[in-house]
């Protein structure tokens, strides 16, 4: 099947791993600026910045996966709802968009339905 062998859809990383990866980069970005920040603006700290930054490098790439894994599941939890609610058989959508299927369905078919 040519050189390349395909990726199996059912792979051995989760969603929520696969999530962790693509914004671990935005969360070590993140704790690197507050890092270098608060390095580069307290005085006392930025007397030993070539000790600091070398660490505050690392540090941010450590902590960048505990930090990523931790919010990947609050990233999934409204298409979660989303899903509990389609099983239950509610409207799925904006509290707008329920509403106004609710206002349908108390009123009745339209014309058009009847069509």
């Amino acid at each position: 099947m040519g050189r390349f062998a395909l990726m199996d859809p059912a792979s051995e990383l989760s969603t929520r791993s696969r999530i962790g990866l693509v914004i671990y980069g935005m969360t070590n970005a993140v704790l690197f600026g507050i890092g270098i920040v608060l390095v580069l603006s307290i005085e006392a700290l930025s007397q030993h910045a070539w000790v600091l930054i070398p660490l505050v490098v690392a540090v941010s790439l450590i902590l960048a996966w505990p930090v990523a894994w931790w919010v990947a599941p609050r990233l999934r939890k409204p298409l979660w709802r989303r899903r509990e609610l389609a099983v239950e058989g509610e409207p799925v959508g904006t509290p707008d968009e329920r509403r106004e299927l609710a206002a349908k369905a108390a009123a009745g078919p339209s014309r058009s339905e009847h069509r």
